[in-house]
C-alpha cells in the first residue's frame, strides 16, 4: 500500500515537472555594469562632462572618468547614468596618466612614463589608432605618475595632429589620422623634468623645472613643423612644492601661451607670457597673501582660483599685461562650520567659461554650490548660490564635484553636478535633485554573505505573538497546522513548475521572502568603508552604512569576515556582524566588530 502511494505521488508531480525548459536554466536575473571609483588626485585624469564637435549637427554629451580599476569610461547623464563605453587597461601596461578631449575624440597616456597613447572616438568608445612610444620598461617612475606626461591639440581644424610630453623628456608629434610619428625631440638634461606643453601658431612650448636650491621654471620652444630646437629659458622662481603651483594657460585676451605660478613661502602669484623674444616675468599687483592655488581645468580661458589662509577663494585671469583678479567670492563668507571649499570648472556649447565652489555647511546640514559667471550680467560677471540635500550619512563627503553650467539669461546660471563621494558613490544632480547615484564601491567587494528575509505572515505574528499568553500561541499554532497538508500541495506544485501566482512582488517597498524564498539580501563590505544592502530581486542598493569613524578621524578598514548572527527564523529584522581591522592615523591597527549600526571594538 505505502509502494502504490509513493508512485502515485511521484508521477503526479512528474506531470508538472515535464513542464521544465532547459533554457531556462542558467538564465541571469540582472547584473550591474560598473566602472570603478573614479580617481580624483590629479586634474590630469579627474571627472568631467564632454561634449560634441561644436560643428556636428547631433548634440551630445556624456561624462568621462578614469577609475582605479584602471579603465576609461564614458557615462550617460540621462535618468540611470548608465555606461554609454567603457575600456579596461590591462594592469601589465601601467594606470592611465591622462586624457583629454578634442572635438568628437578622446585621447589617453597610460604606461610608465607615458608608454602608450591612444585615440577613441569620445561618444562610441571606438579606438581610432594607439602607439606606443617607448618600452614600458624604459618609463621613468615619477611621483605623481603622471608628472612627465601631457597632450594637448591646436584648436584650428588646420591642424589636427596630438603633441605629447612622455618620461619627462620626449616631446613628439603624432598624425591625428594615424598616430604615425611626424618628429619626435629629446633632451638629455637630467636636471631638467618637463612636464607641461602648450602650443602657439608656430611653436610649441614645453614647461618643466630644473632643481636647485628650489625649482626654477624652464621654458623649451620648439617649431611646431618640424620639431627644431628654437630657444631654451630658465625662469628664476621660488616654487616649493612643485608642478602642483605651475599652471599653463593662454590668455584671456589674445590667447597667448601663458606661465602662472605661486610661491608658497611669500604667498605671492607670478606670470610670464610666452612666445616674445624677451620673457618678462610680472607679480600679480595685489596685497593679498594667499595660501593655495586650484586648477579648475579652464587653462584655455586662463582662469584659475587662488585661495587665502583664511580660506577666501579669489577668481584670477591671465591676460596680456599679467594676472587681474576677475571675482572674489565674499559672497560667500567662510566660517568654521563650513568644510574646505572644492573648485571645478566648465564650459557651455557657447564657449563662456564657469567656475564652482562646493562645500559643506555644518550649521545647515546642506551642501552648497556657488557658480561664477564672468560673461553674466553683461561682461561684468556673476555669481548664483544654491544648497542641495546631500547626505553624508550614507556617502560621506564630496571628493570631487565636476559641473555643466549654462545661462539661460543674463542673470541666471542653471547647473548639474556629477560627484565624487569618500564612499565610493557617483551621484548627478540636477540643481537641488539627485537624479541617480552609482555605488561604485561595489567593484571592490571584499567580503559578502546572503541573508534570508522573513516572509510577511511571520513577521507579522511574531510582532503579534509578543503581546499573547501561552493559552493564545498554543491555540493559533492547532489551528495553522490544520492548513499543513494543502501548504505541502501547493509548495510541491510551485517547486515543480516554477508557477506561482503568490509570489512577492520584486517591486515591494518592503522587504519579504517571496513564496520560494529566492529573494534574499546579499549583504557586502567593500574597501571605501561601506557596507551596503542589496535586494537580489533587482539588484537594487537598500541601504548603506558607513564604518570606521571615529573622533580622531577616518580609519582605513579592511573587511575580512561576516557572519549572520540572527536569522530570519528568529525575528523581522535579521542581523550580520562584520569583522575588520580598523588601523587609525598614526596608531596601531585593531581588529572591530560592527553590528546593526553599533561599532565595538576589541
Amino acid at each position: 500500500m505505502r509502494l502504490r502511494t509513493g508512485a502515485f505521488l511521484w508521477l503526479w508531480a512528474l506531470r508538472y515537472v515535464s513542464a521544465l525548459e532547459e533554457s531556462e536554466a542558467g538564465v541571469i536575473d540582472w547584473h550591474k555594469e560598473l566602472v570603478g571609483v573614479p580617481l580624483t588626485d590629479s586634474p590630469k585624469s579627474l571627472p568631467a562632462f564632454i561634449r560634441s564637435d561644436p560643428t556636428s549637427p547631433t548634440k551630445k554629451t556624456g561624462m568621462a572618468v578614469v577609475t582605479k580599476r584602471n579603465v576609461l569610461a564614458v557615462l550617460n547623464p540621462g535618468s540611470t547614468g548608465n555606461i554609454v563605453w567603457r575600456r579596461q587597461f590591462d594592469q601589465s601596461e601601467g594606470r592611465i596618466l591622462q586624457y583629454k578631449t578634442h572635438r568628437d575624440a578622446l585621447a589617453s597616456i597610460s604606461g610608465p612614463g607615458g608608454s602608450h597613447v591612444r585615440l577613441f572616438e569620445s561618444f562610441t568608445g571606438n579606438l581610432l589608432w594607439e602607439r606606443q612610444l617607448h618600452s614600458p620598461s624604459l618609463g621613468r617612475l615619477l611621483e605623481p605618475a603622471n608628472l612627465g606626461v601631457d597632450v594637448t591639440f591646436w584648436h584650428e581644424l588646420s591642424d589636427i595632429d596630438a603633441y605629447v610630453l612622455t618620461n619627462g623628456n620626449t616631446v613628439s608629434r603624432l598624425e591625428g589620422r594615424s598616430g604615425k610619428t611626424v618628429w619626435s625631440w629629446y633632451t638629455d638634461d637630467i636636471g631638467t623634468l618637463l612636464s607641461r606643453v602648450v602650443l602657439s601658431p608656430s611653436s610649441i612650448h614645453v614647461v618643466g623645472l630644473s632643481k636647485t636650491d628650489t625649482y626654477a621654471l624652464t621654458v623649451t620652444s620648439l617649431d611646431r613643423q618640424t620639431g627644431a630646437l628654437l630657444s631654451q629659458s630658465q625662469i628664476p622662481s621660488k616654487i616649493t612644492r612643485g608642478m602642483r603651483d605651475v599652471f599653463v594657460v593662454n590668455t584671456r585676451d589674445t590667447k597667448a601661451p601663458a606661465v602662472v605660478w605661486f610661491e608658497k613661502h611669500a604667498g605671492t602669484l607670478h606670470s610670464v607670457v610666452l612666445g616674445g623674444e624677451i620673457i618678462s616675468p610680472e607679480q600679480a599687483s595685489t596685497k593679498i597673501k594667499f595660501a593655495k592655488v586650484h586648477d579648475v581645468q579652464l587653462e584655455e580661458h586662463g582662469l584659475f582660483v587662488a585661495e587665502t589662509k583664511d580660506q577666501l577663494p579669489y577668481v584670477f585671469g591671465m591676460h596680456s599685461t599679467g594676472l587681474t583678479q576677475e571675482w572674489d567670492f565674499d559672497d560667500s563668507a567662510v566660517s568654521r562650520s563650513e568644510t574646505p571649499s572644492l573648485f571645478s570648472g566648465s564650459v557651455d556649447r557657447e564657449g563662456n567659461a564657469y567656475i564652482a565652489r562646493v562645500f559643506w555647511s555644518l550649521s545647515t546640514g546642506l551642501a552648497n554650490i556657488h557658480t561664477y559667471a564672468a560673461h553674466g550680467s553683461e561682461g561684468k560677471g556673476i555669481s548664483t548660490g544654491a544648497t542641495f540635500p546631500f547626505d553624508t550619512a550614507e556617502h560621506g563627503v564630496i571628493l570631487h564635484c565636476a559641473i555643466d553650467a549654462f545661462m539661460p539669461h543674463s542673470y541666471s546660471i542653471q547647473h548639474r553636478m556629477l560627484l565624487t563621494t569618500s564612499t565610493g558613490a557617483v551621484q548627478l544632480w540636477q540643481l537641488e535633485n539627485l537624479q541617480w547615484t552609482r555605488d561604485e564601491a561595489l567593484a571592490e567587494i571584499k567580503v559578502a554573505t546572503l541573508v534570508d528575509l522573513p516572509e510577511r505572515k511571520i513577521a507579522e505574528e511574531i510582532a503579534i505573538s509578543e503581546h499573547r499568553g501561552f493559552a493564545e500561541r498554543m491555540i493559533f499554532h492547532l489551528v495553522a497546522a490544520q492548513n499543513l497538508p494543502q501548504y505541502i500541495v501547493q509548495f510541491t506544485k510551485r517547486f515543480a513548475t516554477g508557477s506561482y501566482s503568490s509570489l512577492t512582488s520584486s517591486t515591494s517597498s518592503s522587504l519579504e521572502r517571496d513564496s520560494l524564498g529566492f529573494r534574499k539580501m546579499l549583504v557586502v563590505a567593500t574597501s571605501y568603508r561601506t557596507v551596503l544592502g542589496i535586494d537580489t530581486a533587482q539588484g537594487m542598493v537598500v541601504w548603506r552604512k558607513i564604518i570606521g569613524i571615529s573622533s580622531t578621524g577616518p580609519a582605513d578598514v579592511v573587511p575580512f569576515k561576516m557572519f549572520v548572527t540572527k536569522s530570519a527564523l528568529e525575528g523581522p529584522d535579521p542581523e550580520v556582524v562584520l569583522v575588520a581591522d580598523k588601523k587609525l592615523r598614526g596608531k596601531k591597527a585593531k581588529t572591530s566588530v560592527v553590528s546593526c549600526g553599533r561599532d565595538h571594538a576589541n
